[in-house]
């Protein structure tokens, strides 16, 4: 079950060398070790209490937000599974924030941030298990940007508007 969750900060760090912007993670007090991409946190989830789900923005500025996805193990303290959607190449297609987060069933969240004409945002379908995958998806590939991997915790997919 997906519960929204208020015990989370972002403790920004000092960009590096080369520009990059990250922050450490806390959850009741508790630091995560990994470096999140990103500076702002807009929402935290947590879900079946194992995992933590949470959305970190970066403003680079003028049609430059870029939306973060990170997937915690909330026992062991690390990042499970991640994704991007803005950016690079597409930078110019996310002058929008993040918003309209709905919770829309025990394992399913939808939710707006870079949308195209003709979509209601995007969907996130969280898995109590580990889905094989193929490494990489061509679904969403120039949208999406995932870390190559055989195993998924969740899927990204675009919420098309029912006609």
């Amino acid at each position: 079950m997906i519960k929204p969750i208020s015990n989370i900060t972002l403790k920004p760090l000092p960009k590096s060398k080369r520009g990059k912007i990250s922050s450490l993670v806390e959850v009741d007090g508790v630091c995560y070790d990994e470096k999140l991409e990103g500076r702002y946190l807009e929402m935290a989830f947590s879900y079946d209490d194992c995992y933590v789900l949470i959305f970190v923005t970066e403003d680079g500025g003028p049609w430059e937000e870029v939306l973060f996805i990170y997937l915690f193990d909330s026992k062991n303290y690390h990042i499970v599974d991640r994704a991007k959607i803005g950016g690079g190449a597409y930078a110019w297609l996310s002058a929008c924030g993040l918003w309209n987060i709905k919770i829309l069933s025990d394992h399913t969240l939808s939710f707006e941030f870079m949308s195209f004409e003709g979509t209601d945002g995007w969907l996130l379908k969280l898995f109590k298990k580990p889905i094989k995958t193929f490494p990489f998806t061509l679904r969403n590939l120039f949208h999406v940007w995932r870390p190559i991997s055989f195993k998924r915790h969740f899927l990204i997919e675009i919420n098309k508007k029912l006609l």
